[in-house]
């Protein structure tokens, strides 16, 4: 049967067999089109990179330990040129349909990613995450989707996008997979989980529906979990807006130091919302970067402390709301990419890591939350989110 080319590349591979049994045998994955698989060409979700670029001579670490884990692997799949977009809308090889939200956007860069979980065609799923790109589309989607720690998955043999953000991630329909598969991709064990606090920072409240909100709160409250709320974005002067700014100038200047010669020798061969944000990206001075990294550092300083100082995990509404419509404006999308990349950033700056939890059956459509928590945390935050979600 042929794949259907808006999720699934065609350059392949489209079967990759399990080299050994292991404790994840039974269970299959896709992984994202920026993922180097030996005697492959990765396309970054562009055929002109995909054209101008040679078979791949070695495979990713993380597809290698999930092979060894005995996963079966049921194709490669697309995402957003170059990973620089949030949509999953991609001019050459189409959109995606969302599964559960036929009329919307499914969500990117990690669409396919996303989109094949939720189509059931896999158990799993592995992605990238720069500025949102597993944390977005598994809100869309309804699915759960975990941002780890900054580092803390191997990115040996993948595109980079933006070195000080880039990470791997996970899509999963359930959590008890989720833990399976971080188990196996980052060779730790399980270890206990205390009573966990949660802090509701007033400037993310205000991002939420008030029907999100009871939801959220009521979740909380049965799973007997504490809530703090409190004002340290505004305390500490941060905005939304500056945040996304701050974490936009990083990743742009960072792109085009990496990308820049291939960018101005293939401009034409982007989108045009993705050419505006390169375009923007070559204004960004050397001083503006350094200036953005100082801040940068404040930022994560001030947050590591705080949460170490409630010992809990952070609650952000992962994205604004449920997903913008398909035919929804290119203005209109580019000023909710703006809030929406104000609440991403804050894990991105910190790089703490960050799960997404669906909430089922709102009116705005799907979408949820997310927990933050301490640095190499991922454990106790995924066992923190069964018991939320028992």
């Amino acid at each position: 049967m042929q794949k259907d080319k808006r999720i699934y590349c065609e350059q392949g591979p489209d079967l990759l067999a399990p080299i050994t049994e292991g404790k994840l045998s039974g269970l299959s994955f896709v992984f994202k089109d920026l993922f180097d698989v030996k005697g492959y060409q990765t396309g970054a979700g562009n055929p002109r990179w995909l054209a101008s670029h040679s078979k791949a001579e070695q495979t990713s670490p993380l597809i290698k330990k999930l092979l060894s884990a005995g996963v079966m692997c049921v194709g490669r799949v697309q995402t957003d040129e170059l990973a620089y977009s949030l949509n999953g809308q991609n001019k050459h090889y189409g959109t995606p349909i969302n599964p559960i939200a036929n009329d919307c956007i499914p969500g990117g860069s990690s669409s396919g990613s996303a989109v094949a979980v939720a189509m059931g065609d896999c158990d799993f799923s592995i992605g990238t995450d720069t500025g949102g790109s597993v944390r977005v589309p598994a809100s869309y989607c309804g699915l759960y989707g975990l941002r780890p720690t900054l580092g803390s998955l191997s990115l040996d043999h993948c595109f980079e996008l933006s070195k000080s953000f880039d990470t791997a991630g996970i899509f999963t329909r359930d959590l008890t997979v989720m833990q399976q598969v971080w188990e196996t991709l980052s060779k730790t064990e399980p270890s206990s989980t205390s009573k966990a606090v949660v802090y509701l920072d007033s400037l993310l409240c205000q991002q939420m529906s008030e029907e999100r909100y009871t939801a959220l709160n009521a979740m909380l409250s049965n799973a007997d979990i504490e809530v703090i709320e409190g004002h340290h974005l505004q305390d500490n002067g941060w905005t939304l807006t500056g945040l996304s700014e701050l974490f936009r100038t990083i990743q742009g200047y960072e792109i085009i130091q990496k990308h820049g010669q291939w960018l101005d020798n293939n401009i034409d061969s982007l989108d045009e919302s993705i050419a505006l944000r390169v375009d923007w990206a070559k204004t960004i001075t050397e001083s503006d970067y350094t200036q953005a990294l100082e801040q940068q550092d404040a930022f994560k300083q001030q947050l590591r402390q705080q949460m170490a100082k409630h010992d809990g995990y952070w609650m952000i509404p992962t994205t604004p709301s449920g997903p913008p419509k398909l035919d929804s404006e290119e203005e209109y999308l580019a000023q909710y990419r703006s809030v929406l990349m104000g609440l991403t950033s804050i894990a991105g700056l910190s790089g703490l890591p960050q799960l997404h939890i669906p909430i089922a059956s709102l009116s705005e459509g799907p979408c949820g939350f997310s927990l933050m928590g301490q640095a190499h945390k991922e454990h106790q935050m995924i066992q923190t989110a069964q018991k939320i979600v028992a």
